[in-house]
């Protein structure tokens, strides 16, 4: 990033061990964890191919494929500028006063190859720092084999076997745990706590009437109560990356977030509710989403709509949780809590759409409907964030009911976490959440999710609560 205030980003990809006459760069159209397809490419200019400084020639194969002739050379590097100047939690930006970007936006794949090892090279300005969730490398210069990463790792150098390491590097496992790792770069604030012996960090670009000690402090609680609830942390280092500035959002990753929030939105305290509940959120999303996944929701088809109609467990259970474990915390108090359930259902009950799409439809069509809303969303759909939260509190009084209090949701994650390892498949598509539930309840909940997931039947809230 030689000039910032361009917004251009300037990006290498170097790949070896290759052979054939052709090879695709492709870069991805979609950002994990906002489901929408939003044409990355369109940001890409000044391509160009080479091999061992020999230009080589390259023709689109499709709107996010460069096709590379490579003459059956053994490495090839592109180049290519990425215009960044969207500040959001799934886009990039660049200016003189930082660079933020989300790998999707910027960093080229060969298919095929995503699997394997990549080293990240980050050159700033003088003076900026570097913060990420990506592994630092600590042996420069030194040949690294792929079983000798850390397994959560990236890169933009690599080939099948080995690739060398360069100072201000960093490293990934594959491409998938590359593009997972938003980064900030610039001269933002550090502030660091521990949990357990591991570290966390929150950077933080611009500021506003935010409380830095008051910050740390309910942050560190979140993650405390939290770590309970799932019995340890499954990372070696996690990073907050809050952004200063106007808007909102969050987008989790496996052992970072960013945040973007309005600069005073600190005070009142009602305001600092919307910050802590956004902590609390997107944290709980190291758990439920990052691990706990639907079985859709990585490996990841980058090129298109990853669909499943599970969104409702990976966000509204979330939402469930994000003011429930505040209680927890004692950052909320349980009047305060109702009120915010009461206002959930208020506000379900004004929506007409509730009767028209269920909470699998609203999960499957986020694609085209929850991430691109216009003046008659509100009469044809729901949020599968504010319905799944309702269901998911449904659900965690059903199971208390019928186990006398001894079981409850808390047991079902529990389980699903379990059951279904980072490394492995994700959920069923078909009956696996259901199943969970059955196991822990020891009860048939066929009829709950039939009416309640798959329905658009009223959400009975009196029965519920009545437990």
């Amino acid at each position: 990033m030689p000039q910032p205030h361009t917004h251009l980003y300037e990006v290498s990809v170097e790949a070896s061990g290759l052979s054939g006459a052709q090879t695709d760069f492709v870069l991805p159209t979609w950002t994990p964890g906002s489901y929408m397809v939003r044409e990355y490419a369109r940001h890409v200019q000044e391509f160009s191919a080479d091999a061992d400084g020999q230009p080589l020639a390259w023709h689109k194969a499709d709107k996010q494929t460069w096709r590379v002739e490579g003459n059956r050379a053994e490495r090839i590097t592109v180049r290519y500028k990425v215009y960044a100047y969207e500040l959001t939690v799934r886009t990039s930006h660049l200016d003189a006063s930082h660079g933020y970007f989300n790998g999707t936006t910027v960093f080229m794949y060969v298919p095929g190859r995503t699997n394997e090892p990549l080293a990240l090279r980050v050159e700033v300005p003088e003076g900026w720092r570097v913060t990420t969730g990506l592994e630092r490398q600590k042996d420069e210069g030194r040949r690294m084999k792929k079983a000798e990463l850390a397994e959560d790792a990236t890169a933009l150098e690599s080939d099948s076997s080995s690739f060398i390491l360069h100072p201000s590097s960093f490293v990934a496992s594959d491409y998938d745990e590359l593009v997972d790792c938003p980064v900030e770069c610039g001269t933002h604030r550090l502030l660091t706590f521990d949990v357990d012996g591991i570290e966390h960090r929150i950077a933080i670009w611009g500021s506003g009437n935010e409380d830095e000690e008051r910050l740390v402090a309910d942050t560190k609680r979140i993650v405390e109560v939290q770590r309970d609830m799932f019995g340890g942390l499954p990372y070696r280092h996690y990073t907050f990356i809050l952004h200063l500035a106007d808007g909102r959002g969050g987008l989790e990753h496996r052992n970072s977030v960013t945040n973007l929030l309005n600069r005073w939105d600190f005070k009142p305290a009602r305001a600092y509710e919307g910050f802590i509940g956004l902590q609390s959120h997107e944290f709980f999303h190291v758990w439920n989403v990052k691990r706990i996944r639907a079985e859709p929701l990585g490996p990841f088809d980058y090129t298109r709509e990853n669909y499943t109609r599970q969104l409702w467990a990976m966000e509204g259970v979330t939402s469930y949780y994000t003011n429930l474990l505040l209680v927890r915390s004692s950052l909320m108090t349980p009047a305060r809590y109702l009120e915010t359930v009461a206002d959930s259902i208020v506000s379900l009950q004004l929506t007409p759409g509730r009767a028209m799409q269920s909470l699998e439809e609203s999960s499957f069509d986020a694609w085209i409907k929850f991430y691109r809303p216009d003046e008659n969303s509100n009469n044809t759909g729901i949020s599968y964030y504010q319905k799944g939260a309702l269901v998911a509190l449904l659900l965690d009084m059903e199971i208390r009911a019928r186990t006398g209090g001894e079981r409850s949701l808390d047991d079902v994650l529990r389980l699903l976490y379990e059951t279904y390892p980072i490394s492995g498949h994700g959920i069923p598509e078909q009956g696996g959440y259901r199943e969970a539930v059955e196991r822990v309840a020891s009860d048939d909940f066929g009829p709950f999710f039939a009416r309640y997931i798959a329905s658009t039947a009223e959400l009975d809230y009196e029965a519920a609560l009545t437990h």
